[in-house]
C-alpha cells in the first residue's frame, strides 16, 4: 500500500469536509436546525416577556394559589387527613415555585405557558367543556383541553379561506398574465385598493347584505341551534356557515395577491428564454408551468404566507363578529369586560394560553415558509440570510415596476425633479465638497426643490388615480380642520360623549338619516314635537259653578305617511297645592273614531308611555282583520300604539293618513292647579346621519372621528416608516452583529402577536388606547418594511457616488443621512402613504375589543357600540356610515400611493 505524504493528508481531509459541507441535504439540515433554534429562542423570549407582563399584578400567582387551595380542600375531605393546613400550603407553594426568586419563578411560569399547563379554569360556568371518552361524555375544566378544542375551528376557517385563495388566485393570475389589458385584467387592477380593507369590515358588509337583507346565509356561528345528527349533515352545516366569513377573508386578500402575482408572472413572460422556448415549439402549457410559473412560485408563496401571518393578527376581530367558535372569539370571551350585568374579571389562563398559541401559529407559519423556499427553489432556501433577503427584495422591486407600468403608463420618461434634486445634490457634494459655500448649496437645493414641486404638480395632473386620491384626501383634511374649528370638542364632543337618557328626549332612537327619503317613493316620517307652552296646540281653561276647573289641550297634527312612527311619548308637568290633577286622554283618528286611553294622575313630572295605556286587547278584539297581522307574543311583538294609526278594516298593517288629534283634559281640585304637556311622535328619520340607541345624533362622532383617524393614520405611518428607514440604513451599512441583531428583532416581531399582546395589556393593566397604539406602531417598525428597505440600501451601498464620498472623507452618518436615505426616498414615500389605511383601521380593530378612550368620539367606538347593541336589526346606518368613511379615507391614501409610484420614481413608469 502506498501511503500519502503527511502534508497532503490535511488537504485531502479539508477537501472531503468541503465536499461534505456542500451537500444539499446537509446544507438544508444545517439551515433547518438553525431556523428551528432561532424561532424557538424567539418564542421562548417572547413568552417570557408576556409571562412577566401577565404576572405584574400577581394574576398567575393567583391561578397557582387557586389550584393549591383546591388541592387542600380535596385533601381535607379525606378521613385520614391529619396534616397542618398552613404547613402543607407552604410546602405546596414552595413546590409550585411561588417562593422562588423572580427569574426562576417566571422561567417556571414560562415553561407552564409553553406547555399550556395552567390546570382548571376558574370560571366553571362559562368555560366548561364536554368531551367524549371511553366512559361517555365527561365534563372537563382543563384549560389546555378547552384551548385545543377551539383550535380546529380556527384552522377550518383559515385553512378553507387560504386554500380558496391559492386555488382561485394562482389560476386567475396565470390567466391575467396571458391576457394582459383585457377587461378582467383592468377590473382586477381597479379593485386592488379594496385589499386595504380588513376582513372583519368586509364581513360586516356581507352580513348586512346577504344575511340581514336577502336572508340567504346565517348571520353567525358555526352550526345552527340544533346540532347535526350525522357527519354529512355536520359538513353541510359548517360549509353553509363558512360562506360569509371565508368570503370576507378572500375578498380582503385576493385582489392584491392576484394582481401582484399576475405582474410578477408578466416579468418572466417577457424573458428571452420564454420566447426561445415558444420558438422551439414547446407546448404553451409546458412553457407556462416550467419557465413562467415555477420561477415565480417563491414570490407567490412568500406573499401568501406573509398575508397568513397578518391574518393571525386580525382573526380575533373576524371570529368575534361572526361568533365563530375558534380561539379568536374565545380570546375575547376570556378577556375582562362589562358585557354582562357586572364586571367580568376574565380568565387569565385562557388569555395567556391563546397568546402563546398565536405565537406558535406565527412561528410555524414562518418556519413552513422557509422550508417551502427550499422545496420550490433550493437557491432561496439554503443561501445566507443576506443573499436571501436581497433576492426577496429584488422580487418585490420587480413587482412594483410591473404593477406601476400596467396601472399607470408603459412609457419611459426622463428623470423627475425629485430624482434630479437627489442626483445633483449628491454629485455636488462629491465633486466639490469644500469649494462651495453653504449659502450657495442651499440656494441650489432650494432651486431644485422648486423645480421638483413644479414637476410634481405637473405629474399629478397627468395621473388620474393621483388626482382622485389627492382630491379626496384634500377634502377630508379640510373637513377635519373645519370640524375642529367650527365644532370644538369642548363642549360639543364632550357633551355627546357624556350624554345619557336623562331628561325628556325628543330625538328618535335608531333613526335613519333624513336623506334616505331622497331615494324612497314614500317618505319615512320625521319626529313631531308639540308642547302646550308653544303655539299650535289648542288650550282651553273652563271653570264651573262649584269652583272646579278643567284644562283641555288638543294636539292636532297631519300624518301623511304610510309607515308607523317609531314611538310616542307624553311628558307631563303637574302643578298643585294639595291634590294632583286628574288627566284623561282621548285619541281621535282621521276617520272619526275616538279611542279612550288610560287616564293618569301624577304628583310629579312623568312620562306617559303608550305601551301600557292603549286598550290594545279591546281594540284588537273589535277588529277581526287586524288579528291577521298583529303579533301579540314573542320577542318582536307589535307595538300597542300601532292600532292608533292602523286601518281596522285592513288585514295588513296599513296607516290611515290624515289629521290626528290627541285630546288631554285635566280636572283640578284646587285653585292653583295646572299642568303642561309635551307630546312627541318619534319618527324614523332624524338628522343628516341618524341616531344611535341612546338617541344621540351620529353626525358629531362621524365628523370628529375624521381628525382622529387622520392623526392616527398619518402619525403611525410616518413614525413607522422613518424609524424603519433609519434602522434599515444602519443595518445595511454596518453589517455584522448590528445587522444580525436588527434582522433577528424583525423576525421576532413577525412571530409575536402584538395585537393580542396589546389587548392583553389594556384588559389587565388599564393602559390607555394611545399607549396601546404607540406600542403596536413601534412593534411595526421591525416589520417587513425594514427588510425591504435594508435590501434596497444594500444595493445603493455599492453605488459609485458612495465610494467617491468615502474617498472625500464623509462620515458614516453623513453617508447614511445625505446619500443613502435621500436616494431611496422617492421609492418609499408611496409605501408610507399606503400604510396610512392600516393604522386608520387599527383604531377600529382595537375598538372591537372595547379598547377606546371614552373621552373622545371615534369611528371605532361607533362601530363597537353598533355591533354590541344590535345595529344589524335596528339602523344599519349606525354601523355603515363610519365604515364607509373609513373605507373612503383609506381608499384616498391608497390611490395617492399608487400615483406617487409614478410621480416620484421614474424607474417605475
Amino acid at each position: 500500500m502506498i501511503s500519502q505524504p503527511e502534508s497532503i493528508a490535511p488537504e485531502i481531509e479539508s477537501t472531503r469536509l468541503a465536499e461534505l459541507s456542500s451537500s444539499p441535504f446537509l446544507r438544508l439540515l444545517k439551515y433547518v436546525i438553525k431556523r428551528i433554534l432561532t424561532i424557538s429562542l424567539t418564542v421562548l423570549l417572547g413568552v417570557f416577556i408576556m409571562v412577566v407582563i401577565a404576572n405584574h399584578n400577581g394574576n398567575l400567582d393567583q391561578i397557582i394559589r387557586g389550584r393549591i387551595d383546591a388541592q387542600l380542600f380535596t385533601q381535607s375531605l379525606a378521613t385520614n387527613f391529619q396534616l397542618n393546613v398552613e404547613v402543607e400550603r407552604q410546602n405546596l407553594e414552595r413546590k409550585a415555585g411561588l417562593l422562588d426568586p423572580f427569574l426562576i419563578k417566571h422561567l417556571r411560569y414560562t415553561l407552564r405557558a409553553l406547555t399550556f399547563d395552567w390546570g382548571d379554569v376558574t370560571d366553571r360556568r362559562q368555560f366548561n367543556l364536554w368531551i367524549k371518552t371511553s366512559k361517555g361524555e365527561v365534563n372537563t375544566l382543563d384549560s389546555r383541553l378547552i384551548l385545543f378544542s377551539k383550535l380546529p375551528n380556527t384552522l377550518i376557517l383559515s385553512g378553507t379561506a387560504y386554500l380558496l385563495l391559492a386555488l382561485i388566485g394562482i389560476p386567475l393570475a396565470l390567466y391575467l398574465s396571458q391576457h394582459e389589458g383585457r377587461w378582467l385584467d383592468r377590473l382586477t387592477g381597479i379593485l386592488t385598493p379594496l385589499s386595504s380593507i380588513p376582513s372583519w369590515v368586509i364581513g360586516i358588509l356581507l352580513v348586512l347584505i346577504f344575511a340581514v337583507g336577502f336572508k340567504i346565509f346565517p348571520v353567525s356561528k358555526m352550526i345552527g341551534n340544533v346540532p347535526p345528527e350525522t357527519p354529512w349533515e355536520w359538513v353541510k352545516t359548517v360549509a353553509y356557515h363558512l360562506v360569509l366569513p371565508v368570503t370576507a377573508i378572500v375578498l380582503s386578500q385576493i385582489f392584491q395577491l392576484v394582481y401582484s402575482w399576475r405582474t410578477y408572472l408578466l416579468i418572466y413572460s417577457s424573458e428571452d428564454y420564454v420566447a426561445l422556448a415558444k420558438a422551439k415549439g414547446l407546448r404553451s402549457r409546458d412553457v407556462d408551468f416550467r419557465y413562467i410559473f415555477k420561477p415565480a412560485l417563491p414570490f407567490m408563496i412568500t406573499s401568501l404566507a406573509l398575508s397568513l401571518v397578518g391574518f393571525w393578527q386580525v382573526t380575533t376581530a373576524l371570529e368575534y363578529f361572526f361568533q365563530w367558535p375558534g380561539i379568536g372569539s374565545l380570546f375575547v370571551q376570556a378577556l375582562p369586560n362589562f358585557h354582562g350585568e357586572r364586571m367580568y374579571a376574565g380568565e387569565m389562563s385562557i388569555v395567556l394560553g391563546i397568546v402563546v398559541l398565536f405565537a406558535y401559529l406565527l412561528a410555524i407559519t414562518v418556519f413552513v415558509l422557509d422550508i417551502a423556499y427550499f422545496l420550490v427553489d433550493p437557491r432561496l432556501g439554503v443561501e445566507t440570510g443576506e443573499q436571501k433577503q436581497v433576492t426577496f427584495s429584488d422580487q418585490n422591486r420587480k413587482v412594483k415596476k410591473g404593477f406601476s407600468n400596467k396601472l399607470f403608463s408603459r412609457t419611459a420618461h426622463p428623470l423627475s425633479g425629485s430624482d434630479l434634486l437627489i442626483r445633483d445634490y449628491a454629485q455636488s457634494a462629491i465633486d466639490h465638497p469644500s469649494n462651495r459655500s453653504f449659502t450657495i448649496r442651499c440656494k441650489e437645493i432650494l432651486k431644485s426643490f422648486r423645480k421638483a414641486v413644479s414637476n410634481g404638480f405637473h405629474e399629478i395632473r397627468r395621473v388620474p388615480t393621483a388626482m382622485v386620491g389627492f382630491s379626496l384626501a384634500g377634502i377630508l383634511i379640510v373637513l377635519s380642520i373645519l370640524v375642529m374649528i367650527l365644532i370644538p370638542y369642548n363642549p360639543t364632543g364632550k357633551m355627546w360623549t357624556e350624554s345619557n337618557l336623562t331628561g325628556n328626549p325628543t330625538r328618535a332612537k335608531l333613526a335613519l338619516p333624513v336623506w334616505v327619503n331622497w331615494f324612497r317613493k314614500n317618505d319615512l316620517p320625521g319626529t313631531l314635537v308639540m308642547s302646550s307652552r308653544m303655539e299650535g296646540p289648542q288650550v282651553q281653561v273652563t271653570r264651573n259653578d262649584t269652583g272646579a276647573s278643567t284644562k283641555q289641550i288638543d294636539f292636532s297634527f297631519n300624518y301623511p305617511y304610510q309607515e308607523f312612527p317609531s314611538d310616542m311619548a307624553i311628558y307631563l308637568t303637574p302643578a298643585f297645592l294639595e291634590k294632583s290633577p286628574f288627566i284623561t286622554l282621548t285619541w281621535v283618528t282621521p276617520d272619526g273614531r275616538q279611542i279612550q286611553l288610560k287616564s293618569i294622575s301624577t304628583d310629579k313630572e312623568a312620562t306617559y308611555t303608550f305601551a301600557e295605556n292603549v286598550p290594545f286587547i279591546r281594540l284588537l278584539a273589535a277588529s277581526e282583520p287586524q288579528k291577521k297581522w298583529v303579533v301579540t307574543t314573542g320577542t318582536y311583538r307589535t307595538p300597542e300604539y300601532y292600532l292608533l294609526f292602523a286601518d281596522p278594516q285592513a288585514d295588513v298593517a296599513r296607516v290611515v293618513p290624515g289629521t290626528y288629534h290627541l285630546k288631554l283634559e285635566g280636572i283640578f281640585f284646587d285653585e292653583q292647579s295646572d299642568f303642561d304637556a309635551q307630546f312627541v311622535v318619534f319618527g324614523r328619520v332624524e338628522g343628516w346621519a341618524g341616531t344611535d340607541y341612546l338617541r344621540r345624533d351620529l353626525l358629531i362622532p362621524l365628523l370628529w372621528g375624521l381628525p382622529f383617524a387622520l392623526l392616527i393614520g398619518v402619525t403611525g405611518a410616518v413614525i413607522t416608516s422613518l424609524i424603519s428607514l433609519i434602522l434599515a440604513a444602519i443595518s445595511a451599512w454596518n453589517g455584522g452583529w448590528i445587522d444580525r441583531l436588527i434582522q433577528h428583532a424583525t423576525e421576532a416581531n413577525l412571530i409575536l402577536p402584538m395585537v393580542a399582546i396589546g389587548v392583553l395589556l389594556y384588559s389587565y393593566f388599564n393602559i390607555s388606547l394611545w399607549l396601546i397604539i404607540g406600542i403596536i406602531i413601534l412593534s411595526n417598525v421591525l416589520g417587513s418594511t425594514t427588510k425591504v428597505f435594508r435590501a434596497a440600501f444594500l444595493q445603493e451601498k455599492q453605488a459609485g457616488y458612495i465610494e467617491a464620498a468615502k474617498v472625500y472623507g464623509a462620515s458614516d452618518w453623513k453617508l447614511i443621512r445625505s446619500y443613502l436615505i435621500p436616494r431611496i426616498l422617492p421609492a418609499i414615500i408611496p409605501q408610507i402613504v399606503m400604510m396610512i389605511p392600516s393604522y386608520i383601521f387599527l383604531e377600529a380593530t382595537l375598538a372591537i375589543f372595547n379598547i377606546s378612550d371614552p373621552r373622545y368620539p371615534t369611528w371605532g367606538r361607533i362601530i363597537y357600540s353598533a355591533l354590541r347593541y344590535g345595529a344589524t336589526y335596528g339602523s344599519e346606518f349606525w354601523v355603515l356610515e363610519p365604515i364607509s368613511l373609513m373605507v373612503l379615507t383609506g381608499l384616498a391614501f391608497v390611490l395617492i400611493g399608487f400615483g406617487l409610484n409614478r410621480i416620484l420614481n421614474p424607474r417605475l413608469r
